[in-house]
């Protein structure tokens, strides 16, 4: 599938006026991912992608300074078991560079792992933190209690003590058992825990384009936002894109 074709024609189906693109290249299938999403934003001016960067191997300005010159707009890391170590011994020029520029840091990480940005934070607290599908709590069979919700979040809402994280309402297929269980209702206690502490003005969607169609199509991706009670139009409205498009303006 040429997914950047794909989105194109759903992005003018569904009024997607910008996208946050984030690069992985992890593995040798996709070790080129970077410089794909680099010809890629040539072509398609929706496409606002961050270059993804290991976190054994990050740490220095220049690289960063080469990939704004390749038209990136911030970094994705993916940040599990060992990588949580790496993370203390990145330099605090790489951070600085990046609170400075307000450019936007999407990170997939899970549990515990969490914990390990507090000390980035503390120094740099205006840095655009960006966690990826509400942390990765456990996929849920059935609508948790507040409290046990309020347990399975709390690294994540420990966070919100810093101005610059925000929390992006993607992968629901991963939070709820089974994957496919559209609108993912099991997982909704998540969001209240969240909408609590960070308010809707902190919160983002994310489609999860193009793993998520493998379990939902792409309408329902967004759709389930209308669905929640707890939400008002206003809201919705700031979850599917208004937060992300002032993000992206500054």
């Amino acid at each position: 599938m040429d997914e950047a074709a794909c989105y194109d024609s759903l992005a003018r189906e569904h009024h997607v006026a910008a996208a946050l693109v984030v690069g992985y290249g992890a593995e040798d299938w996709c070790a080129g991912n970077n410089a794909y999403l680099a010809r890629q934003a040539q072509h398609f001016d929706w496409i606002h992608a961050l270059a993804y960067m290991a976190v054994d191997s990050a740490g220095t300005v220049q690289d960063l300074e080469a990939l704004q010159e390749q038209g990136f707009v911030g970094v994705s890391m993916y940040v599990f078991g060992d990588a949580v170590q790496r993370l203390a011994q990145i330099p605090a020029n790489f951070w600085r560079w990046l609170e400075q520029r307000g450019w936007l840091v999407s990170v997939n990480s899970q549990g515990d792992a969490w914990n390990g940005w507090q000390p980035i934070l503390e120094q740099f607290p205006q840095l655009r933190l960006l966690v990826s599908h509400l942390g990765l709590p456990p996929a849920a069979a059935s609508p948790l209690s507040r409290e046990q919700a309020t347990k399975a979040m709390r690294q994540i809402t420990a966070l919100s003590r810093y101005p610059g994280v925000r929390v992006k309402l993607s992968g629901f297929y991963a939070l709820t058992s089974p994957g496919h269980d559209y609108p993912h209702a099991a997982a909704w206690p998540y969001v209240e825990s969240l909408i609590g502490v960070f308010s809707c003005h902190r919160l983002l969607w994310g489609s999860d384009f193009s793993p998520c169609l493998d379990l939902v199509t792409f309408p329902q991706t967004v759709n389930m936002f209308n669905k929640m009670p707890f939400l008002s139009e206003e809201d919705v409205a700031r979850l599917t894109g208004g937060n992300l498009l002032a993000l992206l303006e500054r």
